[in-house]
């Protein structure tokens, strides 16, 4: 249901992560932002079977954690 949204997630993660290794720019937590991103919507695949598994709730948290981590390194200052 959400492939063309997964997919653009992950290009762009990918994009971020190739930039950051060739300049001298922080963008780590950008792509940590896109991939929590992603997270999200396989754990909202996951919770849409029939059959809830609970790698669903797992990739929910996973999401949490990786845009919390995200969100805060953006505002922590680097020296």
């Amino acid at each position: 249901m959400f492939e063309k949204i997964r997919v653009t997630l992950l290009v762009c993660a990918i994009v971020f992560g190739v930039l950051d290794l060739l300049t001298e720019l922080n963008l780590l937590p950008f792509m940590a932002l896109f991939i929590g991103a992603n997270c999200f919507l396989l754990g909202l695949n996951d919770l849409k079977k029939v059959n809830k598994v609970f790698m669903g709730y797992t990739f929910m948290m996973i999401s949490l954690i990786l845009v919390l981590m995200a969100i805060i390194s953006l505002f922590k200052p680097y020296y």
